[in-house]
């Protein structure tokens, strides 16, 4: 049997994995559904994609409870957000 190569996720992912449970923190606080919030709290555990982070992150903070969230001006948090914002909608543009 061969070993298994370990993979450690980027910087990115862990910094998203930061910011979706501070996500689901502040959306518990706010009254958004359980039955969102318990499975992106599983995905914590697993080993998510960037991609299943982003989507995640994305369904919550559509919510109408969480309307108008945002990380504090200036943190990093904000920062990332906003890049992914951005990156998002350059996406789209393309369709």
């Amino acid at each position: 049997m061969g070993k298994r190569k370990t993979v450690w996720p980027t910087d990115r992912e862990i910094r998203l994995r930061f910011i979706l449970f501070a996500v689901i923190d502040a959306a518990s606080a706010q009254g958004v559904a359980s039955e969102m919030l318990l499975p992106a709290h599983k995905l914590l555990r697993d080993s998510p994609t960037e991609a299943q982070l982003r989507d995640t992150l994305a369904d919550i903070l559509a919510t109408d409870e969480m309307y108008g969230f945002r990380f504090p001006v200036g943190s990093d948090a904000d920062d990332l957000m906003q890049t992914l914002e951005w990156s998002g909608k350059q996406g789209s543009d393309d369709h």
